[in-house]
Formats: structure tokens, sequence, C-alpha cells
């Protein structure tokens, strides 16, 4: 539902639909507002919207798409390998990929600038980094530029960035204790309500109460990132971020936020694991 969602704060931003509790709905009179939502957040909202309705698939070097593992044997990944493939339509260029787009896909790319004489545009290439499609196979970690937007965004912090990401990676022992104790309670409190039959777990213990924190803490950092950090303009003030879509699932990001907090605080093991 990613794609969706993101593309429902598109329309949303660019007054053509209303939010709702489910996504959002056309609105009668669409008009696009004074302030328009950041370009290349837009690019990232039809990539992965594109790509979710297989209207934009991107290839392997030799024009292949990889299928998804054959869990069970299902007939419609055999009936996949067996269509025919339509060539790509878009060339490698930039370090990015080939790709096939269907035609309306491909009209918005081109709009957008996205695509150039058939090829990717440069614009497109750090765009398609908050997209990495797998089948490229791209690793943006050693490009000199994202070693750049590591220093920049740890030089560059602004305080109240800087203040809010120290909280976020300050885990205490009360904190600990406090979701043990909660998780211990509702369990208990399951028991209770469903009686004897009731699929409990264990009272959760401090190590695994730790390691939930921790799992929650990195997705609070890369929401941090998600609102206020592009590679383009580094730190964004609070007013530019309001122009920015809630861009999540966004590798780009992740991989920056990784690099900057290890920096950051190299004494805190978690961070430099996954997620």
């Amino acid at each position: 539902m990613t794609a969706y969602q993101i593309g429902c704060d598109a329309l949303v931003a660019l007054g053509q639909a209303d939010k709702t509790d489910y996504g959002a709905v056309p609105r009668d009179n669409p008009q696009l507002p004074e302030v328009l939502p950041r370009w290349d957040d837009l690019c990232v909202a039809v990539l992965k919207l594109a790509s979710q309705q297989n209207l934009l698939t991107f290839r392997r070097a030799d024009g292949s798409i990889p299928l998804p593992p054959n869990r069970g044997g299902l007939i419609s990944y055999i009936v996949t390998e067996a269509l025919p493939l339509p060539g790509p339509n878009i060339g490698a260029a930039w370090g990015l990929g080939l790709a096939h787009a269907a035609p309306d896909a491909q009209s918005v790319l081109q709009s957008l600038g996205l695509i150039t004489n058939g090829y990717w545009s440069k614009a497109a290439e750090t765009v398609l980094w908050r997209h990495l499609p797998s089948e490229w196979d791209i690793d943006i970690t050693p490009d000199p530029r994202f070693a750049d937007a590591v220093v920049r965004a740890v030089q560059t912090m602004p305080e109240d960035v800087r203040a809010e990401m120290d909280r976020i990676v300050t885990i205490t022992e009360a904190d600990v204790m406090a979701l043990a104790a909660h998780r211990t309670a509702f369990e208990e409190e399951l028991r209770i309500k469903i009686g004897a039959n009731a699929l409990t777990s264990p009272p959760a213990t401090a190590e695994q109460a730790r390691k939930s924190l921790e799992f929650a803490r990195h997705g609070a950092l890369d929401w941090l990132f998600f609102r206020r950090w592009r590679l383009g303009d580094g730190w964004l003030t609070p007013a530019d971020a309001g122009r920015a879509l809630g861009i999540f699932h966004d590798p780009l990001a992740i991989a920056i936020r990784r690099a900057v907090t290890i920096r950051l605080y190299p004494d805190l093991a978690f961070l430099s694991a996954l997620p």
C-alpha cells in the first residue's frame, strides 16, 4: 500500500484530492496550490506508483526482469514467465539501467524531465537513488556525492534536528522497564479476557524490550530524515519541509541516516545494525 499512500498524499498536496482516514477522494473543485510540493518528491511518488501498477518495469542489463521466487508453484509465476516481454524503451544512462514504461507512464516521466530522447536524464539519476530498483544492483554509498552528503549533513545539522536526534537515540533503563512492564500487563489482560485458551507470550525480558525500542528508534530516525533532509538541499527548514511529501521507504534517506548516526554516535552499537 506504500505507493498508493504516497500517491494519495501527492494528490492532496497538488490540490486535486481531499485527505480521508483511508486515503484521499477527488475534489469537486481541484485547484493547484500557490506553493507546489517538491518536484523531486513528486517524481518519486510517480515512480513508486507506476512501478506498483506495473506501468514501469526495471530491467537487467540483458533486458530481462527477474521473476519472484516460486513459493508453492503458483500458476501466475509460470504464466508470467511464458508471456512475451516488451523490449526496454528507456535506455540506460547516468549509471541508471534499462526500463520499460507503458505509454501513459512514459508521457508523465517525460513531462517531469526524467526521460530525455528515450534515455534517463541527468536529473533522473539522484531521483532514482530514492527508488533503487533491485534489478539494477546499484550501490550508491561509494559515490563521492554520497560521502559529501554525509559530511554536509553532520556539519550543517540544525539545532532542532540534533536535539530531536539526541532524544530519539537515548534509550534509558526506565524506557526499557516501562516497555517490558507494558507488554507483561498486555499479556495478562489477554489472559483475563480470553481465559486459559489465550495464546500469550511469556513476560517480556529487559533484553527483548530493549531490542524492540532500538527497532522503533531506527524507524523514528528514518522519519526524521524523510521529513527534513534531501540530497540536493541538505537539511530543510521547517517551512521548506512543509513542501515535502512523506516519502517513506526512501533507501537514499535511510542510507544517509545510517552513515550520519554512526558518525555522530559511534558508541551506540545498535545504530550500525540493520534496519
